[in-house]
C-alpha cells in the first residue's frame, strides 16, 4: 500500500491519485473484472467515461483493473483482442463486465 501511495503518474491530478488509492482499498486490492489480487506492477486505474469524452477524475468515474484487462478494454485491433482473450480466458460474466466498460467508452463490445 505504501508503494502505491508513493507511486507518481505524470500529468495526473491529486484527485485521481487519491481516488486510485481509495478504489484499490475499496476493491480489496482486486481487479474489478477478474477478482484477481493485484501486485503493484499490475494495477491500472481506468476512467469509465474517458477524459477525452468529458470524463473526470472523480471516484465514481474510476475503476481498478489488471493491466492486461485494461489493455484489452482499449484494444481495437482484432488480433490484439483475440490474443488477450486467449491469454486471459475470461468467463461470460467477466466479458459482460468488460463490455459494459467498453460501451461507456463508446467502444464496440467484444
Amino acid at each position: 500500500m505504501l508503494l502505491l501511495m508513493r507511486a507518481k503518474e505524470v500529468g495526473r491530478s491529486v484527485e485521481y491519485m487519491d481516488n486510485r488509492i481509495s478504489l484499490y482499498v475499496a476493491q480489496y486490492g482486486k481487479c474489478a473484472i477478474t477478482g484477481q489480487i493485484l501486485e503493484l506492477h499490475e494495477i491500472h486505474c481506468h476512467h469509465k467515461k474517458p477524459v477525452s469524452q468529458g470524463g473526470n477524475d472523480r471516484y465514481e468515474n474510476l475503476i481498478i483493473l489488471h493491466k492486461d484487462i485494461h489493455r484489452l478494454l482499449h484494444a481495437t485491433k482484432e488480433e490484439t483482442i483475440k490474443a488477450y482473450l486467449s491469454q486471459l480466458q475470461l468467463t461470460y460474466k467477466q466479458k459482460t463486465k468488460l463490455n459494459k466498460l467498453r460501451q461507456l467508452a463508446n467502444m464496440q463490445a467484444i
